[in-house]
């Protein structure tokens, strides 16, 4: 299977989402993450299980979408957002936000079979649902604020990226009419 650098593959069976991160974990495929992530659990899927194990990197609007997945299955009850294969420098990027406390991590090599069991059939190359900016602000938005919203101590670190992403969206959902 030829994989490109940055890509997300997903599998799911009836009580678990498999979702492979390869190269950078970024806003760029944040959308078709948490549409998965979401649909899976409105199908009653108990845990999702994230293996970072080729991922080189994650931006804060991905490790968002991670932490407002792992806050949706933990509303419904459901046994929540596993993070295998974490590299050093991936847990130092969850822990520096928080996310340590809401998603269940372990370390490269540091896992049970019944946790990897699955994770290979994660092969399925997931596409952004949509790539428009009114799409992606969201995404970014909602993951910023739940980001703030699971640790309130972030808020000095988004403050300015919230204020823009709704300026942004602000915009994007009241464009002013140009005069010809």
């Amino acid at each position: 299977m030829d994989i490109q650098a940055d890509a997300i593959l997903v599998a799911a069976d009836p009580t678990t989402a498999y979702i492979r991160v390869t190269g950078r974990g970024s806003f760029k495929g944040s959308p078709g993450m948490k549409q998965f992530g979401l649909a899976c659990i409105d199908n009653g899927c108990c845990r999702i299980i994230v293996d970072l194990k080729e991922c080189i990197g994650m931006d804060s609007t991905f490790m968002g979408v991670l932490a407002g997945l792992a806050a949706a299955l933990k509303k419904h009850g459901r046994e929540g957002l596993t993070a295998i294969n974490l590299s050093g420098k991936n847990y130092s990027l969850l822990e520096t936000l928080g996310l340590t406390q809401l998603i269940k991590t372990h370390g490269t090599g540091d896992i049970s079979d019944h946790l990897c069991a699955g994770i290979d059939t994660a092969n399925t190359r997931l596409e952004p649902p949509s790539t428009d900016k009114h799409t992606i602000t969201t995404t970014m938005l909602d993951a910023h604020e739940t980001l703030v919203t699971l640790a309130p101590a972030n808020l000095p670190k988004f403050k300015d990226v919230l204020a823009y992403l709704k300026e942004d969206l602000n915009k994007l959902n009241h464009p002013v009419e140009r005069k010809e």
